[in-house]
Formats: structure tokens, C-alpha cells, sequence
């Protein structure tokens, strides 16, 4: 019947400083994610618009290089041109 020691960890002071400091993590946490979330929905978009740009360049590519060819086909019919 000594005396009781009570761990540090006993004391409700230090328990309800890590409740919240638990709550503080968890708040942080969750606006850090919403923060990802809206950062990622705006990520969506911009690779939407490079994506679509792609395509655009992509299309004009094709439709110059038939242009070329066309233009390269009647070059070569002209006859002074097919001699050399």
C-alpha cells in the first residue's frame, strides 16, 4: 500500500491533448484531400483541352501533307520538271 504511480499518459490532461490534437490531424487530412480533389478535377481539364489541341494538329497535319502531295504530283506532271 505504497504510493500509485500514474503513468503520464494517465493524466487527463494529456489524453484530451491528444484527442485534439488527433481531431486537428484528421480536419487537415480531410482539407488537404478536398484541396487534391479539386487540384485533380482541374488537372482533368487542362489534359482534356491538350488532348483536344492534339487532335486538332493532328487533323491539319493530314489535311497539309494531302495538300503536298497533291501539289507534289502536279509538279512532277509538268514536263519540265519531269526531265530533271
Amino acid at each position: 500500500m505504497g504510493t500509485e504511480t500514474m503513468p503520464l499518459i494517465g493524466y487527463p490532461i494529456i489524453q484530451y491533448g491528444f484527442a485534439g490534437l488527433s481531431v486537428v490531424l484528421i480536419v487537415i487530412i480531410v482539407w488537404l484531400i478536398a484541396k487534391l480533389l479539386k487540384l485533380l478535377g482541374q488537372t482533368n481539364a487542362i489534359i482534356a483541352a491538350n488532348t483536344e489541341a492534339i487532335r486538332d494538329v493532328d487533323e491539319r497535319t493530314r489535311d497539309e501533307m494531302k495538300l503536298m502531295r497533291t501539289v507534289h504530283d502536279k509538279l512532277l506532271a509538268r514536263p519540265c520538271l519531269r526531265e530533271t
